[in-house]
């Protein structure tokens, strides 16, 4: 019954002329009368009744899955008949959801981070720094240490050329570990400081410049965005999308970073070191020296990782430097 919670026993009685009449078995009256050329059939799914669906908005639910309103025909009724094409359909839904999510939205991503407003990546910045200073801690370090790198910084960036609109901020965290959010705020852990030199350091705070520079939380943004979007459509649900937007800046200081933005990152690095007068190596050393440095390569699980894996990168880095 159309806009009503309510359902009613009834039977459907169809003539060979198309017309039918829905009757009431309870008390036994017509609920409605019409053709069948007037009515509607409901999706076709197997061993799910097919409804009927009236002008008025009331459906009636056949007991016989089985039942075809009207004889199917064309390319749709080929594809349910046929086993093969079934499985094939079967498989293709998941590929062309893996294509979506791997291949599509990464590059619509790339193509239209230029496009996203600088005050959207300034919200973005500020709300995730706000987030996170609730689970970092506040440096340790003396004001004339960070004062210090904050001058070796500036100095590098000039002399490489890059407009230096960075922020550089220091927390205190268990692990060694730098990284940027998109309004250009590079965060790095005082745990980062004390395993690396000062330039090895400045190599890290150009890969992270690199992140900012390529604008790879803006693409992030879009993805998370676009990925949130399809969920919602297939899921009839888009409440929430502006909090999982302003939300994405979290997941870049969770190094969320794709594995193709590491190694975009890097080549920033790579090329803004040498206009700096300064050795790629300088790049590769800060990465050995992280703790894990002498795992072994394993192609698995380098490509289920967000990040290439380490022995790939300084190969790659040395390699620039010849």
């Amino acid at each position: 019954m159309a806009g009503r919670s309510d359902i009613r026993p009834a039977i459907l009685l169809l003539r060979d002329d198309g017309s039918l009449r829905v009757l009431a078995t309870d008390f036994d009256y017509e609920l409605t009368s019409t053709t069948l050329k007037e009515c509607r059939q409901g999706d076709v799914l197997p061993g799910i009744p097919v409804e009927l669906h009236f002008d008025s908005g009331d459906y009636f639910i056949p007991e016989d899955p089985d039942l075809r309103w009207t004889p199917r025909s064309g390319f749709l009724a080929y594809l349910e008949s046929h086993m093969v094409m079934v499985l094939a359909a079967a498989l293709m839904v998941p590929l062309s959801f893996w294509l979506v999510f791997t291949q599509v939205i990464p590059a619509g991503a790339k193509a239209t981070a230029p496009l996203v407003p600088q005050e959207v990546l300034n919200r973005v910045g500020r709300s995730s720094m706000k987030t996170l200073d609730y689970s970092l801690e506040p440096s340790r370090l003396a004001q004339y240490e960070q004062a210090s790198i904050i001058k070796d910084w500036n100095k590098a960036a000039e002399k490489a050329g890059l407009d230096n609109d960075y922020r550089i901020l220091f927390r205190s965290a268990i692990a060694p570990n730098a990284f940027a959010l998109p309004d250009g705020t590079i965060v790095v852990f005082d745990e980062l400081v004390n395993i690396l030199s000062r330039d090895e350091l400045i190599a890290v705070l150009f890969h992270e410049a690199g992140h900012v520079d390529r604008r790879h939380g803006a693409q992030m943004m879009v993805q998370a965005s676009a990925g949130a979007i399809v969920y919602g459509l297939l899921l009839g649900d888009l409440e929430g999308l502006s909090e999982v937007v302003l939300g994405t800046g979290i997941s870049l200081g969770e190094n969320a970073f794709s594995r193709t933005m590491e190694t975009d990152a890097d080549d920033f690095a790579v090329e803004h070191l040498k206009a700096a007068g300064m050795s790629p190596d300088l790049l590769a050393s800060a990465l050995n020296s992280l703790p894990g440095s002498q795992r072994e390569t394993n192609s698995w699980r380098e490509y289920l990782s967000t990040h290439p894996e380490r022995k790939t990168r300084t190969e790659r880095i040395e390699s620039a430097s010849d």
